[in-house]
């Protein structure tokens, strides 16, 4: 197997799931190969039916799109919460 050398320019990491924008420069081939969201696997992805691949991990850990793009949950309260925390405030404030 022969070594492939070279470098990545991209994006920062972002929440965009759907647009990427990068190049790779191959060195012994004096190329830039441009990337777009097209060459990007997000995480959890799988390939089938395919001999072998090349690839590049370019964000891992929190910094990946899927993370960046998941939002907190906000704690909802029901309205006999609502009611119930205002008959404590009240008993306690008396």
């Amino acid at each position: 197997m022969k070594n492939i050398e070279g470098y990545l320019l991209c994006e920062h990491p972002n929440n965009a799931i759907y647009k990427f924008e990068g190049q790779c420069k191959i060195e012994p081939l004096k190329q830039n190969v441009p990337l777009s969201v097209d060459n990007v696997l997000l995480r959890g992805s799988s390939l089938k039916n395919t001999e072998y691949i090349y690839g590049i991990s370019i964000f891992t850990g929190h910094d990946t799109k899927i993370m960046k793009n998941s939002a907190k949950s906000k704690y909802k309260f029901s309205s006999l919460e609502k009611l119930m925390n205002g008959a404590i405030a009240l008993i306690l404030l008396l």
